[in-house]
């Protein structure tokens, strides 16, 4: 055989060796790129550990800065208590059974305002989703922090979240002026100066807030408030309340909602905190039965 011959089979070797490698990868890609559609569809984009407890049937009880509670199962989602792994980190160990003893650390609530029904069924997780990037959303959602992450400053966190409305910052972003008037019985206040990115004013910025606060009968600020804005096409700012179950609870509560139900914030504030006091168990219910073994993330 010629040395050309044996070098166009070698070349033709090499090609089918190529085609084989190739479709192996194509085919090994599809079979992921499956895997993860399903595992998405199962659980979405969070853990599988965190879907499944994001599932669990049983309802949610402990201690909520304080107050006994239990929770419906399809009011509270992605359920942590004191001494659990971190988003993304490992359990240790099995689940501990949870009592109405345990801390609750943090977890979140989405309902619709102002009848405050959350996703019970099917229906209502299909209305919610349907609401996407409306700004007629009547949805709100609500996080609270307790436990080894509540603030600090308890009661006092709204009057350091707002302490920087009345000090100059070397940052162009964080910079306030009052409004002459208040909105909505809130004092309100507006980023001032220009963006040195584009010579506007810092007002027009998506990269800025407005910025609402109210205070107590002592003058203390018991409710924070922030608006942002966004020039993103199609896209939809939000407005994040800000306040705490004190004295009831050491619980700090976050609303967020679009714009248009900023008008409704003290509704919001009071609707929220009678739905957490409904949760409050009662003596007579808070029995050894009571135990809920999977309810954190793990």
């Amino acid at each position: 055989m010629s040395s050309e011959n044996k070098y166009s089979n070698r070349s033709r070797a090499w090609r089918w060796i190529a085609y084989l490698l190739i479709g192996l990868s194509i085919a090994s890609g599809y079979v992921f790129w499956k895997f993860q559609s399903t595992k998405n569809q199962l659980f979405g984009f969070q853990p599988p550990e965190m879907a499944l407890a994001q599932y669990t049937p049983k309802d949610v009880i402990g201690d909520l800065g304080g107050m006994k509670v239990r929770i419906p199962r399809h009011y509270a989602e992605y359920v942590e208590y004191d001494g659990d792994p971190g988003f993304g980190e490992k359990s240790k160990g099995p689940a501990p059974e949870r009592t109405f003893e345990s801390r609750l650390r943090s977890f979140g609530i989405d309902v619709r305002f102002p009848d405050m029904k959350g996703l019970e069924n099917q229906a209502t997780r299909d209305e919610y989703r349907s609401y996407d990037l409306n700004p007629e959303n009547p949805w709100i959602s609500i996080g609270i922090n307790a436990g080894e992450i509540y603030p600090g400053l308890g009661a006092k966190a709204r009057e350091g979240r707002a302490k920087k409305l009345w000090e100059r910052s070397e940052y162009w972003w964080n910079n306030y002026e009052r409004l002459p008037s208040d909105i909505y019985g809130l004092e309100a206040y507006v980023p001032s100066g220009t963006d040195p990115k584009t010579g506007k004013s810092a007002r027009e910025s998506d990269s800025t807030y407005d910025i609402y606060i109210h205070r107590d009968t002592s003058g203390h600020v018991d409710t924070y408030i922030q608006c942002g804005r966004t020039s993103v096409p199609g896209g939809i700012s939000r407005c994040a309340l800000e306040f705490g179950l004190e004295p009831k609870a050491e619980v700090a509560v976050t609303v967020r909602f679009y714009p248009k139900l900023l008008k409704e914030w003290r509704t919001i504030k009071e609707s929220v905190t009678g739905l957490f006091l409904s949760f409050e168990a009662k003596e007579t219910s808070m029995t050894n039965a009571d135990r809920s073994p999977h309810l954190s993330v793990k």
